[in-house]
C-alpha cells in the first residue's frame, strides 16, 4: 500500500514537473483566444480607456484576485512534490484555476457590455447628426413655404425630430452614467 502511494507521489511529482506540449496530469489543452499584442494592450490599460470608473475598479479586484490566484497555484504545484496528500493539493489548484476562469469571464463580459453601450452610444450620435439635419432642412422649408397648411405638417415633422433628437440626447447621458 505505502508502495503504491509513493509511487503516485512520484508520478505526480513527475507530472508537474513534465515539459509543455508533453501529456501530464495538471496540463490542460489551452486555446489562444488573444494574440500577445492584444494580451500586452490588455494588461498595460489600453482596453480600459473605455470602461467607467466602477467597471475599472471591478476589472482591477478581478485581475488582482486572479494574480493572487496564480501565485497560490504556483505555491501549490511546489508542495504537490513534497506532499502526503497530493490530491487534495491538485485538487485546491483546480478550484483556483476554476476561480481565475470564472472571473476571467466576467471581466470579458464588462468589456462585451462596454461595447455594447458604445456601439448604442454611436448609434444615437450618428442618428442624432442626421436629426440635425433634417431639422435643419425642415426649419428651411418652413421659412420659404407660404402654404399654412403645409407649414403645419412641416413644423410638426420638425418638433418630432426635435423630440427624437432630445430623447437620443437623454439615452446617451444615462449610458454615459451607467
Amino acid at each position: 500500500m505505502q508502495a503504491q502511494q509513493q509511487t503516485q507521489t512520484q508520478k505526480t511529482a513527475e507530472a508537474v514537473t513534465s515539459k509543455e506540449g508533453q501529456p501530464t496530469l495538471l496540463a490542460h489543452p489551452v486555446t489562444r483566444l488573444f494574440s500577445h499584442d492584444d494580451r500586452a494592450e490588455f494588461y498595460t490599460g489600453n482596453e480600459r480607456l473605455t470602461l467607467q470608473m466602477r467597471q475599472i475598479q471591478r476589472v482591477r479586484e478581478l485581475q488582482e484576485s486572479n494574480d493572487n490566484l496564480q501565485r497560490q497555484i504556483s505555491r501549490n504545484e511546489k508542495e504537490v512534490v513534497h506532499s502526503e496528500d497530493p490530491l487534495s493539493i491538485l485538487a485546491e489548484i483546480e478550484h483556483c484555476n476554476i476561480i481565475i476562469a470564472r472571473n476571467t469571464g466576467e471581466i470579458i463580459n464588462i468589456y462585451a457590455q462596454n461595447e455594447k453601450r458604445l456601439k448604442r452610444i454611436m448609434e444615437l450620435e450618428a442618428e442624432n447628426i442626421n436629426l440635425s439635419q433634417e431639422m435643419s432642412d425642415t426649419q428651411g422649408k418652413f421659412i420659404t413655404c407660404h402654404d399654412m397648411t403645409k407649414r403645419t405638417k412641416i413644423a410638426a415633422e420638425f418638433f418630432v425630430s426635435k423630440a427624437q433628437f432630445e430623447k437620443n440626447l437623454a439615452e446617451i447621458r444615462e449610458l454615459n452614467l451607467q
